[in-house]
């Protein structure tokens, strides 16, 4: 019985990877640095994560009635999707601060005032750079082999940039606070 549940478990996770990866290749980012993505491909894009959120609770839900969970190869694969589901949300998360960029680049456009549209273009490349981030540490959490999936899944050692920015504001005690017109 294990080698089948090993089988299935093998299969899924293939199938997982390759519905990420197929997501992480419709987030598309500008090229250049003015030029702002439309609202309809980036919620396009927010519906494909969505749907790839909403799978991996599905496949949860069903894995974890069933007596795969009961194994040690099956409890595994239950580690790997739920840090997935979890990185997955993250992407969702930074997408609908892309849609919000974009919606007040839309109403910066009606006004003068060319500091907001920097900032709103700056938001709209930092949270599409973050959620492709956040789909391939879902892809990773998929591709690690099952001893490893009982580490966790929490962000890498080395912060990125932004990271290191957030941590510096937190240390100070200074708040960076979002200006609205």
């Amino acid at each position: 019985m294990s080698q089948s549940h090993d089988a299935f478990v093998h299969a899924r996770l293939a199938t997982w990877q390759r519905r990420i990866n197929d997501t992480v290749t419709t987030l598309s980012v500008p090229q250049n640095e003015n030029e702002s993505p439309g609202l309809v491909p980036v919620l396009e894009q927010l519906v494909a994560v969505y749907n790839v959120s909403t799978g991996l609770v599905a496949d949860l839900r069903q894995s974890a009635d069933s007596s795969l969970a009961t194994t040690g190869p099956g409890r595994a694969y239950l580690v790997q999707l739920t840090a997935a589901l979890a990185h997955s949300n993250q992407a969702a998360t930074h997408l609908s601060t892309v849609v919000t960029g974009l919606a007040d680049l839309h109403r910066a456009a009606s006004q003068p005032g060319a500091a907001d549209r920097a900032e709103s273009l700056l938001d709209v490349a930092l949270g599409h750079a973050a959620a492709l981030r956040s789909l391939r540490r879902a892809h990773h959490a998929l591709t690690r082999t099952p001893g490893d999936a009982q580490q966790p899944s929490g962000p890498s050692l080395l912060p990125t940039a932004g990271e290191q920015h957030h941590r510096a504001a937190d240390v100070s005690g200074v708040h960076p606070v979002r200006r609205r017109p």
